[in-house]
């Protein structure tokens, strides 16, 4: 994400106050830590609307209609029936170029939108590392490319790949905030450099912290697949359901952790 300008930033009286924390960066980690915590903070008034973003809808959308092809004698054609031009032998790489195209026709918030595409992408390459077969290569092709695919045909398997891409989405949200602040207010591409490379060792927390809370959806989440896909895809109604309890319960905890400071 690094220093991409999309979007607007929030002008309340807090977020002014997460800029002059950085502004203010006396290159401490302690200091580093008190403004990750600020960012998770304000950070979570901004989930309150999201699931109705078009691009976030997409990015989950095609998620979920990777796993529901899963069950498909032929997932390849499952999926272009749905509407998904992805090639009979697919890689990661070429999932992740769908998945672009498949977002950047519906996309609302280029901002959030940015972010559930890579959210989606890193669900994919998680799940398809984790999953192929062992002699076989990350990204390259085989005559059963699909097969990576077949334990996500479940609530369980779906259950794990919505908590990757929740906690992925959390994670890279929250770093965006971090580094457009800094990239906003400090003085010099020394302080910037500085300032990064402390943020990123502090992502590894973030991403446990993102991953333990993603981990809330999993109560309801298995339930949801099995009973939204009976008949196929899921209407968007039902989508943006899912996701504004994913998103709301990512809110809450992120609300708790607020508290915690």
């Amino acid at each position: 994400m690094g220093h991409e300008r999309v979007g607007t930033l929030p002008k309340t009286q807090r977020w002014r106050n997460v800029v002059a924390q950085i502004a203010d960066w006396d290159e401490s980690p302690t200091q580093v830590s008190d403004i990750a915590r600020s960012v998770i903070q304000n950070l979570r008034s901004r989930f309150r609307h999201i699931q109705s973003d078009d691009g976030v809808k997409a990015a989950f959308e095609f998620l979920v209609a990777l796993s529901i092809s899963s069950r498909s004698q032929d997932p390849h054609q499952e999926l272009l029936a749905l509407g998904f031009d992805i090639p009979a032998d697919p890689t990661p790489l070429s999932l992740a170029k769908a998945v672009n195209k498949w977002v950047e026709s519906r996309s609302g918030s280029l901002e959030y939108s940015q972010v559930a595409r890579s959210a989606a992408i890193d669900a994919i390459a998680i799940w398809s590392e984790k999953n192929k077969p062992q002699q076989t290569r990350l990204f390259e092709f085989t005559d059963r490319s699909f097969d990576i695919w077949r334990k996500a045909g479940n609530g369980i398997g779906f259950c794990e790949l919505a908590r990757t891409f929740f906690a992925k989405f959390t994670e890279r949200y929250l770093n965006y905030f971090l580094e457009r602040e800094a990239s906003a207010v400090l003085k010099t591409i020394g302080q910037r450099d500085e300032f990064h490379i402390e943020v990123q060792e502090h992502a590894d927390q973030i991403s446990r912290h993102a991953f333990e809370t993603a981990k809330i959806t999993q109560s309801f989440a298995a339930g949801w697949f099995n009973k939204h896909t009976i008949g196929g895809m899921p209407s968007e109604d039902a989508i943006e359901g899912f996701l504004s309890i994913a998103f709301g319960k990512i809110r809450e905890e992120l609300l708790r952790e607020g508290e915690k400071q």
